[in-house]
């Protein structure tokens, strides 16, 4: 083929597979950004719960403009905590930065720009997290997490292990599809060349075509006045040149052109889904909630006692130590919280008896770490039916989001005891509650997967479709 020819051809499936990135890839692309983004942040809080690592005091002051790799060199051991937790920070910001900020389409997601995020994606190895690694945050990041699966409940340990496993996956899934855009951009950068260079005036087209040498050479003299600032990629420019002079010249221009065409995607055939797994994997989730719920309920206590100076004291401690003892109900403690409704953001002020809400909180940890461990709570909502186990996913998720308006405005005005002695010394509780309301939403999400495919299932009997 001309000359004219393949360069028509190439501006006609560029400009269809630019569309086709703009308009599928790379929403597919920022949702698998997202998707690791939620991974690493529970992984981070996790991390944070246990006291393994410190919520990064500075994460908030920090400017991003661009996308940079946090700080991959070696450090101190004994300051492994520190600088690893810092360093995943600076991850988990990069992150947000790219699902928030970031535009995704061919005119911004350049070769430049996908370097940078392939550097941050290599940032943690997520395919080899090991202590043995020999990339100091990677290493040190696997430590981290041994250490936060030590004692922790089951259930806790296997949402972990899911974390990571995406992490993985996603990435990997990632950086596959940047590979791919890469050698799109190439051939956008090479198309640039051929019509924006070698169908300029100022190029001999006659004198470039007497040897590759000579088209070199012509490029070379031309580029700095045509193509400005614009960076001179030898290994592309050869690339033109061995289109255009090279032996298996055809053949190298039809692979490109092949290349260049865009792939249907093989439909895949559903597998049959057990929608009771389905359900009780959603009931699973709850199990997490149970050492959540442990810490909230011991904070709580003690925010309590430091409010009431009573217990704190040498006769409240006699008292309390008697009113165990004899198993004496605690005074009734009653408490004005102001509650934001989530949707429609109004304020109610109502009355609250915290000793009833540390018991429902406490009532609920012991059913959950049923769960959680597989025990007799577990076996039961097993054993019922799945409309059943429905409603008591349903039950459990609108109490639990109840609970956590509840302990969210407690928190708050915890946080605001006119007493400062006594303000300082408040157990915190976001992130108790940002683990809370992550776990709900899962929960809630998992739970909509179920819907969504008895839906599905109901619909197809209903057109008289069968699922094989």
């Amino acid at each position: 083929m001309d000359d004219m020819n393949y360069t028509q051809q190439l501006s006609q499936l560029i400009a269809q597979k630019t569309e086709w990135y703009n308009g599928t890839e790379f929403p597919q692309i920022l949702d698998k950004y997202r998707l690791l983004y939620t991974c690493v942040k529970n992984i981070n809080d996790m991390l944070i719960q246990k006291s393994i690592i410190a919520e990064d005091p500075y994460r908030f002051e920090k400017k991003i403009s661009e996308v940079i790799c946090p700080d991959t060199n070696p450090y101190n051991e004994t300051e492994r905590n520190v600088i690893v937790g810092t360093r995943f920070s600076d991850y988990i910001a990069m992150l947000d930065f790219i699902c928030t900020y970031t535009r995704f389409n061919i005119e911004t997601i350049t070769l430049s720009k996908i370097k940078k995020f392939q550097e941050l994606n290599a940032c943690f190895d997520w395919d080899e997290l090991t202590s043995n690694s020999a990339k100091p945050n990677t290493r040190g990041l696997s430590i981290l997490i041994n250490e936060a699966r030590t004692n922790s409940p089951s259930i806790v340990q296997s949402m972990l292990n899911d974390h990571l496993s995406k992490c993985s996956q996603t990435l990997t899934e990632i950086n596959k599809r940047l590979n791919q855009l890469i050698r799109f951009q190439r051939e956008i950068y090479k198309l640039s060349i051929r019509k924006d260079l070698q169908e300029h005036p100022s190029y001999n087209m006659a004198k470039a075509l007497e040897s590759p040498d000579a088209e070199l050479a012509e490029i070379k003299r031309v580029f700095p006045e045509i193509m400005g600032k614009k960076p001179f990629y030898t290994e592309l420019i050869n690339e033109i040149i061995y289109e255009d002079q090279g032996p298996d010249r055809e053949a190298n221009r039809q692979s490109v052109l092949s290349k260049l065409e865009i792939k249907e995607t093989k439909k895949v055939t559903k597998k049959q889904v057990n929608t009771k797994e389905l359900l009780m994997n959603s009931v699973l989730v709850l199990g997490a909630l149970s050492p959540t719920y442990r810490s909230i309920s011991e904070k709580i206590s003690e925010n309590l006692s430091l409010v009431h100076t009573g217990p704190s004291s040498l006769a409240g401690k006699i008292k309390e130590l008697f009113r165990k003892a004899f198993g004496l109900k605690a005074k009734e403690i009653q408490i004005k919280l102001v509650t934001i409704d989530p949707i429609t953001k109004h304020k109610n002020t109502r009355e609250i008896k915290v000793n009833e809400l540390i018991e429902d909180i406490n009532r609920k940890d012991r059913i959950y770490t049923g769960i959680a461990n597989r025990g007799i709570e577990y076996n039961k909502i097993n054993a019922a039916n799945e409309d059943q186990i429905l409603s008591f996913l349903g039950k459990q998720i609108s109490e639990n989001q109840n609970l956590f308006i509840t302990i969210q405005a407690l928190d708050d005005y915890f946080k605001n005891i006119p007493n400062v002695t006594v303000r300082v010394r408040m157990k915190g509780m976001k992130i108790d509650l940002d683990t809370m309301k992550n776990t709900i939403i899962t929960c809630n999400k998992k739970r909509g997967e179920y819907q969504a495919v008895i839906e599905e299932a109901e619909q197809m009997k209903r057109l008289g479709i069968k699922n094989d």
